[in-house]
């Protein structure tokens, strides 16, 4: 698909358009106009999207991130009805260190990704570190080695934190899913629902003074919002992640481009 645009607020007016509609990431280096896709597939998807009534949301400002969880049942209800959280979870709360929920996440058998996935990606850097990177999934090299971001994004975001004069000893780093999605796909909203609750106790045992939320799927999920990354990147927002009875303060979330 080719476009002619006779100046350049016509150009700049047709990218703030993408922008507003949500378009946060270039799938490929050529674009690809609606009529080269197959269009059976296109009836397909057409069909499921209109039969799963897809909740309209509308995201807070700030909030608690635990308003997440009926964000995500809803969504993963509406896409395929009778897919539900496992019975029990075990008491997440019970768990008092980071050792404790890596062992509890390696123990957990409720979500596929684990059967398709090499290595749990648990964390890296230092775990007394005041600020926590979260990102999105691993890759494969996450998941070969079993650790976060030490692949080609991983590798610039090491020069990144060279930049300013840190490296991994001053941050603590993990992703939203401990364990890699096949072919590196995006996370669906039910394994996104499944995993939240480890996530949301990592947060809380970790207790970092702030959060960079990395790429769309990390800032989306803890912000509880579906704005693209593009108008969430550098607008930091105060989310308070504890349970009702410990009383934490909310802590600073910062959403950015992820580095791949």
């Amino acid at each position: 698909m080719t476009a002619s645009y006779q100046s350049k607020d016509k150009l700049f007016s047709a990218l703030k358009w993408q922008v507003d509609m949500g378009i946060d990431c270039a799938m490929s280096d050529t674009a690809v106009g609606l009529y080269a896709l197959e269009m059976p597939k296109m009836s397909v998807l057409s069909a499921a999207l209109t039969s799963a009534h897809l909740p309209q949301v509308t995201p807070p400002k700030t909030g608690h991130a635990e308003n997440l969880a009926p964000t995500c049942d809803s969504l993963v209800k509406g896409i395929s009805e009778g897919t539900s959280l496992p019975s029990h979870f075990g008491d997440l709360s019970a768990l008092t260190t980071l050792d404790e929920l890596k062992s509890a996440l390696r123990a957990f058998d409720g979500c596929a990704l684990k059967k398709t996935a090499s290595n749990l990606v648990f964390s890296d850097g230092n775990p007394a570190a005041d600020i926590m990177i979260i990102g999105e999934a691993p890759g494969r090299d996450e998941d070969r080695m079993g650790l976060p971001f030490v692949g080609v994004a991983g590798q610039l975001l090491d020069r990144m934190l060279k930049s300013i004069g840190m490296d991994r000893q001053n941050v603590y780093i993990t992703n939203i899913l401990p364990w890699r999605p096949p072919g590196n796909r995006t996370p669906s909203a039910e394994e996104i629902r499944l995993l939240w609750p480890f996530l949301r106790r990592h947060i809380q045992l970790k207790a970092p003074k702030i959060i960079f939320a990395l790429g769309g799927s990390s800032a989306k999920l803890l912000l509880n919002t579906q704005i693209g990354i593009l108008k969430l990147s550098g607008q930091m927002q105060e989310i308070d992640f504890s349970d009702a009875r410990d009383g934490s303060l909310p802590i600073p979330v910062l959403p950015s481009l992820h580095p791949a």
